[in-house]
């Protein structure tokens, strides 16, 4: 009997690997290192279609869809914890050094410096050992909600999501933008 598989001899060299490091402001100057995930990163982009229908079509017609919303997310779940990312993920706080601690609050406001020049998952491809995999999220704002789960035995994960915005002076790009590797092995 026949196999049917998609294996063949390249296979091996386009696989992504592992969970990557997640960055802010990546390629740019301030450029950050997030740090220790506790399961990874998601990289999703959203995309609304809408069907211009017309009478006399009695199914989908090629040409007749046009694209009306995009989002770009990445979403990723932190393990090392510090007061600068827990500000970067609440849009629009405000860090106060306090002589033991550091206190987040904020006033309801979100200024356009709020806004990350990016986020990035940058992860090893198996075919190209120096050139990695990446998806960049352009001008990025934590739109999830702060959650902190404290269980005994346990260590806190948060789960924060970064969407990308259009830049007004460019509504025509989407706010991403996908590094693949050229496959080197």
């Amino acid at each position: 009997m026949a196999r049917y598989h998609g294996v063949n001899s390249e296979t091996y060299k386009e696989i992504i690997v592992d969970s990557g490091i997640v960055y802010k402001n990546y390629g740019e100057a301030g450029e950050v290192a997030l740090g220790a995930t506790r399961g990874g990163a998601t990289c999703t982009i959203e995309t609304e279609l809408r069907t211009m229908e017309a009478d006399g079509a009695h199914g989908p017609v090629k040409g007749e869809k046009r694209i009306v919303n995009v989002m770009a997310k990445v979403a990723i779940n932190m393990l090392e914890l510090d007061t600068t990312f827990l500000n970067d993920i609440l849009a629009g706080s405000t860090l106060t050094d306090v002589t033991t601690y550091d206190k987040l609050t904020r006033a309801l406001q979100i200024a356009l410096a709020d806004y990350l020049t990016n986020i990035a998952v940058i992860a090893e491809v198996t075919g190209n050992d120096t050139v990695p995999f990446g998806f960049i999220v352009e001008n990025a704002l934590s739109t999830g909600n702060l959650e902190i789960a404290l269980t005994d035995k346990e260590e806190a994960v948060v789960n924060a999501e970064f969407t990308g915005h259009f830049d007004p002076s460019d509504l025509d790009t989407e706010p991403w933008e996908l590094r693949w590797p050229k496959i080197t092995a």
